[in-house]
């Protein structure tokens, strides 16, 4: 273990704490609209050289709560990982530590950003993809604080191949018993397979876990041959312990649909083709670079959304996996416009909440539909947010019977925006 540098250290804080002031000065309530100057006057602030680590100047800030509401944070600025935490819902933080003692690069963008979770004794895990010299090149990270914060252990590099190829867009999850499951997009066997004069069609799904609090992690086990190159992967466990993990898979010949899979103590076989979780027949050379995301209900189903351009279906959709079974029972278009994109999915008092993007020619918005019947139909979308500069993707993110929309703007900065259940 090493003691990571607080901002605070040696008179920092004052420091931090005017830089904060500033920019808190610089950006009105989150539910007023931003005007242009201020807007221009946060992004002048953000790129200074003497700017200190901040939600608001971070990227790619991912929060997660602890089981006592407090709200924590890890975001990447100037090739560190930092972590704050908040006990008033975002309103305030506190002084940034480093996660990442000696710098590194670090993937920081929507569909590869850093994870964050909770342990249920207050352990804080945080995964990332490390940037490689060479483009789509990386390796999985991971480092973990058994103080709540204060101190990180050295990061460890998870996948056991460490060839310069691509390990990266990982995801992670923990089960009932504590054990942490990391999985990636890794191209190990695409580079085997050229190697040999072999074809090979995108790159695998990796995984890992640890059964010791994040100390040491299992040699990598392989899911499934032939995933999409560039897609974040959704993972959730479900009653039986088993980690549900979605991804966006290559089906014969290109057709960039979505897989699902069960992870757990024993690694699944390798061989075949996984489930098939959609079908919209979606033919593309490229990766799409937009991956799904899930929740799970009590009653084992997966509820899922993704974007497609298929042939079937266009735009934002929903659908409801039986886990059981291995179908997908049910599914409807939420969005078809041509500027929805990114879309996430949450449970909470008894409700499923679906929330993306969508550019109106003015603004991006946060739209968000509801479903008070377990999906078999939705409600009138509406706008959460918006905002007239760049974002980062949404998340949703739950506590107890409370909603969240977590969302970071260039203009607003880091916002925690509250999901009411009473919206039309």
């Amino acid at each position: 273990m090493w003691k990571a540098a607080l901002v605070s250290k040696s008179g920092n804080l004052a420091k931090w704490l005017t830089g904060l002031a500033l920019l808190l000065a610089l950006s009105p309530p989150v539910q007023a609209a931003k005007d242009k100057r201020a807007s221009h006057s946060l992004l002048e602030a953000c790129q200074k050289a003497s700017t200190l680590p901040s939600p608001d100047c971070g990227l790619t800030p991912t929060p997660a709560f602890d089981k006592d509401g407090k709200l924590w944070l890890v975001f990447v600025q100037n090739n560190h990982l930092y972590l704050t935490h908040s006990t008033d819902l975002g309103k305030h933080f506190a002084p940034p530590v480093a996660v990442n003692r000696v710098p590194e690069a670090i993937y920081h963008d929507g569909e590869n950003r850093p994870k964050l979770l909770i342990g249920p004794q207050g352990q804080i895990y945080i995964s990332w993809s490390q940037k490689g010299a060479a483009r789509f090149t990386g390796h999985i990270r991971f480092a973990r604080s058994l103080d709540g914060g204060r101190n990180f252990s050295e990061p460890q590099t998870v996948n056991d191949d460490l060839a310069p190829i691509g390990h990266r867009f990982d995801s992670m999850a923990t089960d009932s018993q504590g054990r942490i499951y990391i999985a990636w997009v890794d191209k190990r066997d695409l580079v085997k397979a050229k190697q040999s004069g072999k074809p090979y069609a995108g790159a695998a799904i990796y995984y890992a876990l640890s059964e010791d609090q994040g100390k040491s992690f299992t040699p990598n086990r392989k899911v499934a041959d032939h995933s999409c190159e560039c897609c974040r992967i959704a993972m959730a466990a479900d009653s039986d312990d088993q980690i549900v993990t979605l991804w966006r898979h290559i089906y014969p010949v290109n057709i960039r649909d979505h897989a699902i899979a069960r992870l757990g103590m024993e690694p699944p076989p390798a061989s075949g083709q996984p489930t098939r979780a959609t079908d919209d027949n979606w033919m593309v050379e490229g990766c799409p670079h937009h991956g799904p995301d899930l929740a799970l209900d009590d009653n084992r189903k997966a509820h899922i959304t993704w974007f497609t351009q298929g042939e079937k279906n266009r735009g934002i959709m929903y659908g409801r996996f039986d886990l059981a079974r291995n179908t997908l029972e049910t599914q409807q278009s939420i969005d078809t416009s041509s500027t929805a994109s990114r879309p996430q999915i949450a449970t909470a008092a008894g409700q499923l909440f679906m929330l993306w993007k969508s550019f109106n020619g003015t603004s991006t918005e946060l739209r968000m539909r509801i479903s008070r019947d377990n999906g078999n139909s939705w409600g009138t979308p509406h706008t959460l947010a918006e905002t007239t500069d760049g974002s980062d993707y949404p998340l949703l993110i739950t506590h107890g019977k409370s909603l969240f929309a977590s969302w970071h703007t260039r203009a607003e900065g880091y916002r925690l925006i509250p999901v009411t259940t009473d919206a039309p």
